[in-house]
């Protein structure tokens, strides 16, 4: 995003789109810091908490719903580990994007530099939506930066995605408005919708009205197989009953056929959004998938 209001469109949208962020981050119950890390594609936004001295676990979260979308998922982890909330590049989020990331090989550059100004020479890596995308991505391309995975509800990487999904999307496009954006999309994803979802909801409409997608970026794919299979460190892929975007039993059957150290999961419950419908179960599932490393 370019440096002028972080690339928004107007001084006012780049104002709403903050205001919204701080009401979202009204929701987090855990003390954090914001840390800001320079890479060579642009300044990435951390949000920092939990113990100090346990191990350390980076989160990316689904497209455009920022690290936001952890509060409920962090109470619960808060005392397990030391965990690093990240804002992934070429989305709206209060990350700064300053060069295209054509490649999936650019988004290996940034993450490894965040990496290495954070001190991690190897950490456990657990991905929402298009945040799995970008953890399957990373441990593909960096397997010797990775302990291991745990995948939430992949966007595309081992399954394509339903066209129900891409009209959705491309719907929010087509006509930007609250209506569309909030009801048709993001309720549609959330399943198991609760009060405090509204406020995510708006940072999302905002931030896909108002971001003037100035720098390019790689929208996830499908990884061949051969890549796939070539993941050695643990990989431990979930998804909900109620998943929305795929049939949740034939991902679980692709991820399980494609990658030879997968473990799966099915939550008896949830849509999409699993991590703000069912961050109890979650953060249980994380905690026992690190405890079995």
């Amino acid at each position: 995003m370019a440096d002028t209001y972080k690339g928004f469109k107007s001084k006012d949208g780049y104002k709403q789109y903050q205001k919204a962020y701080k009401e979202v981050m009204e929701l987090w119950e855990v003390t954090y810091e914001e840390k800001i890390i320079k890479t060579s594609f642009g300044d990435v936004s951390v949000l920092v908490c939990g113990d100090k001295n346990k191990e350390p676990v980076v989160f990316f979260h689904a497209f455009g719903f920022s690290s936001a979308e952890w509060y409920a998922v962090a109470k619960e982890l808060k005392h397990d580990y030391r965990l690093f909330f990240v804002d992934v590049l070429g989305e709206f989020n209060h990350s700064n994007t300053k060069e295209h990331l054509n490649e999936r090989e650019d988004y290996e550059v940034w993450i490894t530099e965040l990496l290495d100004e954070l001190k991690i020479a190897s950490v456990s890596i657990v991905g929402h939506s298009n945040g799995g995308w970008h953890a399957l991505n990373y441990a593909i391309l960096k397997p010797d930066r990775v302990k291991a995975l745990i995948v939430l509800s992949p966007a595309a990487s081992i399954k394509r995605m339903n066209i129900n999904f891409y009209f959705r999307l491309l719907l929010t496009n087509l006509i930007p408005s609250q209506q569309v954006i909030v009801n048709q999309f993001c309720r549609w994803l959330t399943v198991r919708n609760q009060k405090g979802h509204e406020k995510l909801f708006q940072l999302y409409y905002l931030g896909q009205k108002y971001v003037s997608w100035e720098y390019v970026m790689t929208p996830p794919k499908l990884f061949r197989e051969e890549e796939l299979s070539e993941l050695l460190m643990p990989v431990y892929l979930a998804v909900g009953q109620e998943e929305v975007i795929y049939n949740p039993f034939k991902m679980i059957e692709k991820g399980q056929q494609k990658i030879k150290s997968c473990k799966t999961h099915i939550f008896d419950k949830g849509g999409h959004m699993l991590p703000i419908e069912i961050p109890g179960d979650v953060a249980d599932y994380i905690k026992k998938a690190l405890a079995d490393l």
